[in-house]
């Protein structure tokens, strides 16, 4: 009993040990893959000096209405208050950045505008490197306050402290196209030498090249009148029914003669027709009106004529084609001819009958004009 016993329990001991023998006898090899991924680069943006300017037919009202100025990287802009989201072909906005790469500033690819999610096979803007603004401090634009540029990099991109190999600062340039219209998302992305990415979570969304249009309610009629009286018209509506809170300044002329059509030598006065200078004008536009019109605003008129007269209307000019020809409508007050998306304006017209007139003079037009603010 004994020898089985021990025999039984070499066996157990023999069982155990064999699975330990053969692993150690065998040897088996494989591929290790090791990838190193760098960190994604990191977006930090300055909005408080995002910058716009306008393009060749917007100048003209941001020089009367708005106030230039330089930013705190030396660019020169135009601030428009009354101005909103939109923006025309031409017109460009500014955005500035920074791109930080842990791996390195060299590792820094590409830094692009996007619009809607994508640069588009012809691009959106350029994101230009650019020097870190000196000699510090600047003193405008709300820019001074900060002893030197890390302080003010940290203050307005949030960063932590600035470092030089591993960040980068950038201009964006959003440059408006013509074929772009409607709402559109606009943001920065960057892309380092490994293909990593990353977007701003901010979206610029701009009303791009919306419809313009200004719409006159009625038709102005005097009816009959008599020879060397005063007579005035019915009151028609001057209307902006463009979108996207287009702001436009309002503006009127007169063509210089109304004829009678059928009858090429009616007489009215001296001259084959009645004379523009014969007509005049008030408006009115919610709690404001034409009748202290005294040209301290011409906005875009150069008419030096446009003041009210005894009985607060004001004559008409010459139309030429020309805005600078023309009357703003409500001049005494800066914001006073500005009609906002939906809003409109009144006017009721006058005409002092020259001596003699005999005819129906209905050739001729008042042509009104809204410019963009």
């Amino acid at each position: 009993m004994k020898k089985l016993f021990s025999f039984l329990v070499m066996a157990l001991l023999m069982l155990s040990v064999m699975p330990l023998v053969l692993a150690e006898g065998d040897d088996d090899g494989g591929d290790v893959d090791i990838i190193i991924v760098g960190q994604e680069p990191e977006i930090y943006t300055d909005h408080t000096q995002r910058s716009w300017n306008p393009n060749d037919q917007t100048f003209y009202t941001a020089e009367i209405y708005g106030t230039p100025g330089t930013n705190c990287y030396g660019q020169d802009y135009y601030d428009v208050p009354i101005r909103g989201d939109y923006v025309f072909t031409g017109e460009t906005i500014d955005y500035y950045v920074i791109v930080e790469d842990l791996d390195g500033d060299d590792n820094i690819d590409t830094v692009i505008l996007q619009k809607d999610g994508s640069a588009g096979p012809s691009g959106v803007g350029s994101c230009s490197k650019i020097d870190i603004p000196s000699p510090w401090p600047i003193t405008d634009n709300n820019c001074d306050g900060y002893p030197n540029w890390n302080s003010y990099a940290e203050a307005k991109f949030g960063i932590d402290s600035w470092n030089d190999d591993t960040m980068n600062l950038y201009r964006c340039q959003l440059v408006v196209q013509s074929a772009w219209n409607g709402d559109k998302d606009f943001n920065v992305k960057a892309t380092d030498d490994d293909g990593n990415f990353v977007e701003t979570p901010w979206m610029d969304t701009l009303a791009v090249n919306p419809p313009l249009s200004v719409d006159l309610v009625g038709s102005i009629s005097f009816g009959s009148a008599e020879a060397g009286t005063t007579v005035t018209s019915n009151t028609v509506g001057l209307d902006n029914v463009g979108s996207d809170g287009v702001v436009m300044d309002m503006y009127v002329a007169s063509d210089d003669y109304f004829t009678d059509p059928s009858n090429p030598l009616a007489i009215c006065g001296n001259g084959n027709g009645i004379p523009y200078d014969a007509f005049s004008y008030y408006a009115t536009k919610g709690s404001m009106d034409s009748g202290d019109n005294d040209n301290n605003w011409p906005g875009l008129g150069s008419y030096d004529g446009c003041y009210v007269d005894a009985d607060e209307y004001t004559e008409m000019p010459s139309h030429s084609g020309d805005t600078d020809d023309m009357c703003r409508i409500i001049n005494h007050k800066e914001h006073g001819s500005f009609l906002t998306q939906g809003q409109s304006m009144s006017l009721t017209f006058q005409l002092d009958v020259p001596m003699p007139c005999s005819g129906s003079f209905t050739s001729g037009s008042f042509h009104f004009r809204g410019r963009v603010v």
